[in-house]
């Protein structure tokens, strides 16, 4: 037996933790699963050990194991303690922010391969419009062992589908040097005619 992939891509501002948290919810409520909720720590939108959305009418926030973003491996402990601590399986893992984590490719296969259902959001391209950490590559996932992904859409201010996450620095669009980790929460969805990249090579 082999685990499913559900995969949840998008821009900022676009319900990828609402969406994971809402099939989360259901996972436990209607399908009685156990579903272990997991951040890296690189994540600091919701405070330490917990996942939230930033959509004040969707599924708030529900507590999560924090993990290092560039040592996944010791989510594997962190499952078989929990299904000792349990007794029984872990049906579902589900992972926000999955852009920032080390190894998410082989740390997923490995997770579908022991029967886990996995629920993975996350950024599909970071603020350089550049396919950020292994998101993209987990689309091979859910043609090789099934599943579904989820385009989640946000919209730019001109209500036009925004693609791209334009990160802000004191209100100016960022230069495309910066470094792709900063501190803080200043971004905002754009449309490809809005997108404003200063300094982009090509």
């Amino acid at each position: 037996m082999q685990g499913k992939l559900e995969l949840m891509l998008g821009p900022m501002r676009s319900n990828k933790t609402a969406e994971l948290l809402r099939r989360a919810d259901m996972r436990r409520q209607y399908a009685g699963q156990y579903v272990m909720v997991l951040k890296p720590s690189d994540d600091t939108k919701g405070g330490p050990g917990v996942v939230e959305s930033r959509n004040p009418r969707g599924h708030g926030k529900m507590h999560a194991l924090e993990f290092k973003s560039n040592d996944p491996w010791e989510i594997l402990q962190a499952i078989s303690d929990k299904e000792l601590e349990i007794g029984k399986r872990v049906e579902c893992i589900a992972i926000d922010e999955g852009q920032f984590v080390d190894e998410l490719f082989p740390l997923t296969r490995r997770l579908l391969d022991e029967n886990h259902d996995v629920l993975v959001a996350g950024l599909d391209l970071d603020f350089r419009a550049i396919p950020f950490g292994e998101m993209l590559n987990l689309a091979w996932f859910v043609n090789a062992y099934g599943g579904s992904i989820t385009e989640c859409i946000a919209y730019c201010s001109c209500g036009n589908r925004a693609l791209y996450s334009q990160r802000l620095i004191e209100g100016e669009p960022a230069p495309y040097d910066s470094p792709i980790k900063m501190p803080g929460d200043s971004y905002e969805p754009r449309c490809a005619e809005h997108f404003v990249l200063p300094g982009r090579p090509h």
